[in-house]
């Protein structure tokens, strides 16, 4: 395929490719949201004086830790439902993939987070404004690391940006463009983590 060819592939498959990465982003702040809530509890509870807390606590954020997200997708996947029944819902709700995906990646940052606030509580002495401002720039780096991982989420169906990457590739019939659809997936990844740093950066300052 000549490059010019290339090229105008690319074109019309962008907004296509586009809506893939929309949702790399969604499951990415999806993850980082709740286990961030989930993580700060865990610190709250890790520099509680109860003994009994404060090791559950421990413990909880070791398995979330130390868990493969990876792994946990599946297991998200083959064992929860794909619809939910609520007692106040007219009608069963959607359990779709992509939520699955981001409850895994959440153990991750869930662990990360309470790993992180805990040793800022406790180097501050408790004083939540000087610790969640020495957390914040960590934080906002791990939720770069967590927008690269949601790539992972092709592997459970999820249709983000690598999922139709490979779709791309299919349609076109031609094996030489694997290499510059993934780079120009790769150039997408790499522009929004970078802005994404600077801004962090810029915030920390």
């Amino acid at each position: 395929m000549s490059a010019a060819d290339t090229l105008r592939t690319l074109f019309v498959w962008t907004p296509w490719l586009l809506g893939g990465f929309m949702w790399n982003i969604v499951i990415s702040l999806t993850a980082q949201t709740i286990g961030t809530g989930v993580g700060y509890g865990l610190a709250r509870c890790r520099i509680s004086p109860h003994a009994t807390l404060n090791r559950a606590a421990t413990l909880t954020t070791a398995l979330m830790r130390n868990t493969p997200t990876f792994v946990f997708q599946f297991y998200l996947v083959f064992m929860l439902p794909g619809t939910l029944t609520m007692p106040l819902a007219s009608a069963p709700l959607a359990f779709p993939s992509w939520l699955k995906a981001a409850l895994a990646l959440s153990l991750a940052v869930a662990g990360f987070t309470s790993d992180n606030v805990t040793d800022a509580l406790t180097r501050h002495n408790g004083k939540k404004r000087e610790a969640l401002t020495r957390s914040l720039p960590v934080w906002g780096a791990y939720f770069v690391i967590i927008v690269m991982a949601s790539s992972s989420a092709s592997v459970i169906g999820v249709s983000e940006l690598v999922s139709r990457c490979n779709t791309v590739i299919n349609a076109s019939g031609a094996t030489d463009m694997m290499l510059w659809v993934y780079l120009y997936a790769m150039g997408w990844f790499f522009m929004f983590c970078y802005c994404a740093t600077a801004l962090i950066r810029f915030v920390s300052r």
